[in-house]
């Protein structure tokens, strides 16, 4: 029977606008956030929140439990919801002592520590790519006698493309060490991690799973700086054959099951090769760069609606299947500014300009005035972004690019 009862949802983090499509699902329901302080200016719609406790940034896990038990005993809570990447452990840890329905410590574990994915993949036959936490030199080499090189080395635990750094030989282990430690400073581990560098082109998938039954809604094209692996644009779908579209949803599902994740969004990226298909890292959350925006705007199947769904106890993988075959999509693509200048940004021009590109959906500045312009060291360092439709790849393609030419930067650079 379906529970039409307006429940309570404790939300973990933040999420944009997700607890808001949460409640749109479920009128009147309730929810209660608990979130880090550097969350609560971010958090939207703060008086349809019944309740708000915000913890210290190193709070222990116990002490998020505690807080959880306390509003249980006040307010008994039906569900819980995690829509970012941080917290999860919490998240997990308060589900199990809650008796709530979300992913498991376990799959959080494999999920958020790369170390650990690999040996769930390798274990499973999904994936036997090799890997090892380091933290010197000597530990880089050793790793690199019995892989060869090249070599990736990146944060355990990282986000956004911080701290990635491809090593081709050993004269370059020592500044790779320096780039990787730098980009792991304010996670929650610092601990770093090296594995082969798999020589490919990069996909990734997004997927809708619900009792433990997976549906791939698209995979997207993914283009990438050469020297730190910062993202430039996406494309979708990707121009892949039909049989390697079947090989990396096959290596997709495998994962997911091997990795015990049974709901929710998730968004993984995959190295396709001729000889196999390459895992890189899962996340149990939604893509960032305005990919489920665009899978949505070309196929009418909202993974972030889906998910705010779902996390209110509706059944909804049904509904995004029949969208997704009744869908004739066309191309998206976004493009990325990074202007290669440092110093004070004084202002962005040519946002109309851009606008009036044919094809554009949307051009968006990232940095204020004001802001410090500098090297591209991560996704968050990014200026601007078009994202257009198009026929095809190629032409959705060329007008996100064209479209980013028409933004010019002014910078103020130190003497």
């Amino acid at each position: 029977m379906t529970d039409l009862s307006p429940g309570h949802l404790l939300i973990l983090g933040g999420g944009q606008d997700l607890p808001d499509r949460a409640r749109a699902a479920r009128p009147g329901l309730r929810t209660t956030v608990i979130c880090r302080s550097e969350v609560l200016p971010k958090l939207r719609s703060r008086e349809k929140i019944q309740r708000l406790i915000v913890l210290r940034a190193d709070a222990p896990t116990a002490e998020w439990i505690e807080a959880a038990r306390f509003v249980h005993a006040v307010d008994p809570i039906d569900r819980i919801a995690n829509y970012t990447e941080k917290e999860a452990d919490k998240t997990a840890a308060i589900a199990a002592e809650l008796g709530l329905d979300w992913h498991s410590p376990s799959t959080v574990r494999a999920v958020s520590d790369k170390v650990e994915m690999r040996r769930v993949l390798a274990a499973a036959g999904v994936d036997d790519t090799m890997a090892f936490v380091v933290r010197d030199a000597p530990e880089v080499r050793t790793a690199a006698e019995r892989t060869g090189y090249p070599l990736i080395l990146k944060p355990v635990r990282g986000v956004a493309s911080q701290g990635v750094a491809r090593i081709d030989g050993p004269e370059e282990v020592e500044s790779a060490l320096i780039w990787s430690s730098d980009g792991s400073q304010g996670l929650d581990d610092q601990h770093l991690l090296v594995e082969p560098f798999h020589v490919g082109d990069e996909y990734s998938v997004e997927c809708l799973s619900e009792g433990g039954e997976h549906l791939v809604v698209g995979v997207t094209a993914k283009f990438s700086d050469h020297e730190h692996f910062v993202e430039l644009g996406h494309v979708l779908p990707a121009p892949l054959e039909a049989a390697d579209v079947k090989r990396v949803i096959a290596v997709v599902h495998g994962m997911l099951d091997a990795l015990g994740v049974r709901h929710g969004v998730t968004h993984t990226e995959v190295i396709v090769q001729p000889e196999a298909v390459r895992v890189v890292e899962t996340h149990l959350r939604p893509a960032g760069d305005e990919i489920p925006e665009m899978w949505a705007h070309i196929t009418g199947v909202d993974l972030l609606d889906l998910l705010a769904r779902q996390s209110v106890g509706q059944r909804v993988l049904a509904e995004a299947r029949a969208t997704l075959d009744r869908a004739r999509p066309r191309c998206a693509a976004i493009w990325y500014a990074c202007p290669d200048a440092v110093g004070e940004l004084l202002a962005v021009d040519g946002l109309d300009e851009a606008k009036a590109v044919d094809g554009v959906v949307e051009v968006e500045a990232h940095l204020a005035p004001g802001s410090r312009l500098g090297r591209v060291t991560g996704s968050f360092a990014r200026a601007a972004h078009v994202w257009a439709e198009g026929d095809d790849p190629d032409q959705a393609l060329r007008r996100a690019r064209d479209g980013v030419r028409q933004l010019s930067f002014t910078v103020k650079a130190a003497g």
